[in-house]
């Protein structure tokens, strides 16, 4: 079976209806998305809004593959929190259909003889106009245990990760890649996603929050490493 990434999907039912998509991916494959999954977005005291999200949860739980998904900073970490944790693929998640499972911070997964390393997250740079509890939640951050739970798993895999998925990316990529200085409010995300970047010997690392799709090569302490961000295209994991 195969693995497939794309981007932020903002709890837009069309984007799982993009070209590649509908071509290319069969029963059994997996689809990552790289955090903006959006489709636990309502309180459960807003009873109108939790049943439209309840309702397109239904209809993406009939796709005939699996829907993987690392959290971005626009989610209801309040609800997304309360769905029950097990494991799958070696590592810890929130199921929230049969096929729709959201990979938790620092996890390392075995995927089809793949390991992939998610760190999920970022900071709102559009806090400002959104409302706590409503359109904001103060868990878009990874706090100290989600960190030493990634220095853990990255330590158990010898520093040795096939593939990085998150949502925002290092630094150092932000000031290369997306022509951006890094915004000082996600410094100790990004600051750790440094770490990564240098510390371990990986493969390709995919990210989404940017909405812009673009790949690069860098050379990272003497290794060439590919970039992908990822908005509305989907790359077939080699």
């Amino acid at each position: 079976m195969a693995v497939y990434i794309t981007g932020d999907t903002h709890g837009q039912l069309d984007s799982f209806d993009r070209e590649y998509i509908l071509k290319n991916i069969k029963p059994g494959d997996k689809l990552i998305i790289c955090g903006d999954f959006g489709f636990i977005w309502h309180d459960a005291s807003l009873s109108a809004g939790k049943k439209a999200d309840d309702i397109m949860l239904n209809f993406l739980a009939e796709k005939p593959y699996e829907i993987l998904f690392c959290e971005g900073n626009h989610e209801n970490f309040n609800e997304l929190f309360k769905y029950p944790v097990i494991e799958i693929y070696g590592g810890k998640v929130h199921k929230i259909r049969e096929n729709i499972y959201h990979l938790m911070r620092g996890e390392v997964f075995n995927i089809e003889e793949n390991t992939f390393f998610v760190m999920g997250g970022a900071y709102s740079i559009d806090k400002g106009v959104r409302q706590e509890g409503v359109s904001w939640w103060k868990k878009e951050l990874p706090d100290d245990a989600e960190y030493k739970n990634a220095i853990s798993h990255i330590k158990e895999n010898h520093y040795k990760i096939d593939y990085i998925i998150s949502h925002t990316c290092p630094s150092e990529i932000i000031k290369v890649m997306m022509n951006h200085y890094p915004d000082v409010h996600d410094a100790e995300l990004t600051g750790f996603l440094d770490y990564i970047l240098y510390e371990v010997d990986f493969r390709h690392w995919y990210f989404g929050h940017w909405h812009i799709d673009k790949d690069e090569t860098y050379n990272i302490a003497g290794k060439e490493k590919m970039f992908s961000s990822l908005y509305s295209n989907v790359k077939k994991v080699n």
